[in-house]
């Protein structure tokens, strides 16, 4: 099990700290050289070593490269995944709807970069940690949806951003995608949640920290740390009533989950405790530190 490297006077969670996602990282790529009988070459990026182990495991392979994240519109591979995931319907496809205009897409991938920058001058280790894990936008219209993450495609995000979306907005979905990335990796190497099934189940239904409904215990899990990440963000803005927008609502998730502990596994345990020793003395400058090492 990878380690969570945790100092007496800071907390760190481990989707949000940089050397367990890196360790996370590592562990994958010995499981893939052992699993496939083949070497990486020495001499290949963090994001080479993730993408082409994650690649070997899914069943669709999701474009990358060490430069920046693709931003795609056309992909129909990864489109037609999304369908059989059940994350879009036949009727969002019908007459090309889903796609966006040439002019509307110039603007998004204007805008996406630019977040991107942002990102990047507010905290550079968050951006490259972001780069690592994410290696395509899908951006794909449909109604009422702003995107999503799923675990059967890893390094995958798709965007449905609207037209009055903020850079700022930009930058928040972008890091709310990669904090669901992150822990998608941290239950694949660790399992956090041993039976996604049994999260579903009535007993397991939790109030969602961002939707404020019940939703299965993973993923109320999910957008608690979420939650978490944008508070961050909003700490990097130095906008103290932003940086605390979640924060009673974390508490009442938190405080559901601990009462079903019984659905998660080790690590999942382990990380509750440290995002209950967050929420009872919140510090967003341990996370901006735990990103940097």
């Amino acid at each position: 099990m990878s380690s969570i490297v945790q100092t007496e006077s800071k907390i760190f969670l481990p989707f949000l700290h940089k050397s367990h996602i890196i360790e996370n990282i590592e562990i994958l790529k010995n499981y893939v050289e052992q699993e496939s009988g083949k070497k990486f070459p020495l001499g290949v990026t963090l994001k080479e070593k993730y993408f082409e182990a994650i690649n070997y495991i899914q069943d669709v392979p999701v474009p990358y490269s060490n430069e920046k994240i693709h931003v795609t519109y056309f992909d129909k591979t990864l489109q037609n995944k999304l369908l059989s995931l059940g994350m879009i319907d036949k009727e969002d496809l019908e007459n090309d709807k889903h796609i966006y205009s040439q002019q509307e897409q110039e603007v998004i991938t204007d805008r996406i970069e630019k977040a991107l920058k942002l990102i990047k001058v507010l905290h550079n280790d968050l951006y490259d940690l972001i780069n690592t894990l994410i290696g395509t936008f899908l951006i794909l219209k449909k109604d009422l949806f702003g995107g999503g993450s799923v675990s059967n495609v890893m390094g995958l995000v798709w965007l449905n951003p609207q037209s009055d979306w903020s850079i700022i907005e930009y930058a928040e979905a972008i890091y709310h995608e990669f904090i669901h990335q992150s822990i998608f990796l941290d239950d694949m190497i660790n399992c956090m949640f041993p039976n996604a099934n049994e999260c579903a189940k009535e007993e397991a239904l939790v109030t969602s920290t961002i939707l404020k409904i019940k939703r299965p215990l993973d993923r109320a899990y999910h957008a608690a740390g979420v939650s978490i990440g944008i508070m961050h963000l909003y700490h990097l803005f130095n906008d103290p009533k932003n940086s605390e927008k979640y924060m009673d609502d974390l508490r009442k998730t938190v405080e559901e989950i601990e009462a079903r502990t019984q659905f998660l596994g080790e690590q999942g345990v382990k990380t509750l405790e440290i995002m209950r020793k967050f929420i009872n003395h919140p510090s967003f400058d341990d996370i901006t530190y735990s990103l940097q090492n």
